[in-house]
């Protein structure tokens, strides 16, 4: 089979960054990142979120080639911001925003659980880096930093689930 092994498309090489950030020299105030080991469901979800910022005049995304695990991510803005900053805001919405979901649904999990008296779904994963729930633990992230991002306690756009 030519694929390439499935290892390839989530490890990240030795030597290999994360992210490859190159200036468009012909458009103004544009950059492009390459972010590796990523798929349009990461990259679909983040050119929908910069867009939504008004400092965005454009983002776009391509996957390469299927077999290349990487997107090309191209945003431009005005001249009030950078790309880097839009970008960074806007996965820090995007923590946020999934952070939430995911409480709410672990919040929800445990009124069901003790409601019914199964305690079998809060034990089933727990060891290290898991939390009761099963989840891997949140309240720091991969940098050994707290996760709360500096998000705003002031958003009025917080996902309220019902179950």
């Amino acid at each position: 089979m030519n694929a390439p092994d499935r290892f390839e498309m989530f490890v990240l090489p030795e030597g290999v960054r994360k992210i490859e950030i190159l200036k468009d020299a012909k458009m103004a105030n544009c950059l492009q990142f390459n972010i590796q080991k990523e798929d349009h469901t990461i990259a679909n979800i983040l050119r929908y979120r910069l867009l939504k910022h008004p400092q965005v005049l454009f983002a776009a995304y391509r996957v390469p080639h299927p077999l290349e695990y990487y997107v090309e991510l191209k945003v431009q803005t005005t001249a009030r911001t950078t790309p880097i900053e839009v970008v960074m805001e806007a996965i820090q919405s995007l923590m946020l925003e999934y952070g939430n979901i995911r409480n709410a649904f672990e919040r929800e999990l445990f009124r069901l659980d003790t409601a019914s008296g199964d305690s079998s779904r809060r034990t089933a994963r727990v060891g290290a880096g898991y939390n009761t729930f099963g989840a891997m633990d949140t309240s720091t992230s991969e940098f050994g930093v707290s996760s709360d991002m500096g998000g705003r306690g002031d958003r009025t756009d917080d996902v309220d689930i019902d179950f």
